[in-house]
């Protein structure tokens, strides 16, 4: 059976990308959960899916005061999690700096949790560097629209529309975001490795009755 993980948590019932969202997954019985993470003014990694804020990009804001808008931060997301429950980590894309000057902090954070943690990206060159740094730790490249093009290695996080095309490959694939039973049932069929789901509680059901 494909590993269930609770997309940003557990999105079809609590706030997204929130510790609180990550033990409702975790309760419910998902076998890990993926967060969005990006680094905000000071450095520290926060788990925000968009690239702004009230207007304002994530890395202009001082992390005290995301804190007081219920912005959890990347560290409270891994003390929150059981060390035996995967942790997908989606890196957003962000510029060549940003990165470099957050990074320490990062791979700080990822030998923390060695085991059980995956980085996930839909930038190739966040893969690249991730692997350099942290070469344990799978990685694998996320995308929505089907590629003209596929690296020559690596595992693949694609959108599940595209999973029966790529089945040839032989690649190992990791689809998000499935919401309904049929297509889990479908998927687990399949031989994915993981499904993400904002229902992990339906997934669940639908796989293992």
């Amino acid at each position: 059976m494909p590993l269930v993980i609770g997309h940003r948590g557990f999105a079809a019932c609590y706030p997204e990308n929130t510790v609180a969202g990550v033990r409702a997954a975790i309760v419910a019985g998902a076998d890990g959960v993926e967060v969005d993470i990006r680094p905000c003014r000071d450095g520290t990694w926060v788990c925000h899916h968009n690239r702004t804020r009230d207007g304002e990009p994530i890395v202009a804001w001082q992390f005290d005061r995301l804190t007081r808008a219920g912005v959890s931060s990347f560290g409270d997301v891994i003390a929150a999690l059981p060390a035996e429950r995967w942790l997908f980590v989606e890196i957003k894309p962000l510029a060549a700096l940003a990165l470099d000057c957050s990074l320490s902090a990062l791979i700080d954070l990822l030998h923390a949790r060695p085991t059980a943690t995956r980085v996930i990206s839909s930038s190739l060159q966040v893969l690249a560097t991730i692997a350099a740094e942290v070469p344990k730790i799978p990685t694998s490249w996320v995308f929505a629209d089907f590629p003209d093009w596929l690296p020559v290695s690596g595992d693949l996080s694609p959108a599940h529309r595209h999973i029966e095309a790529l089945l040839a490959t032989g690649r190992t694939l990791h689809p998000w975001t499935v919401d309904r039973a049929d297509r889990a049932r479908a998927l687990a069929h399949a031989g994915v490795a993981s499904i993400t789901t904002n229902r992990p509680d339906l997934v669940l059901e639908a796989l293992h009755g």
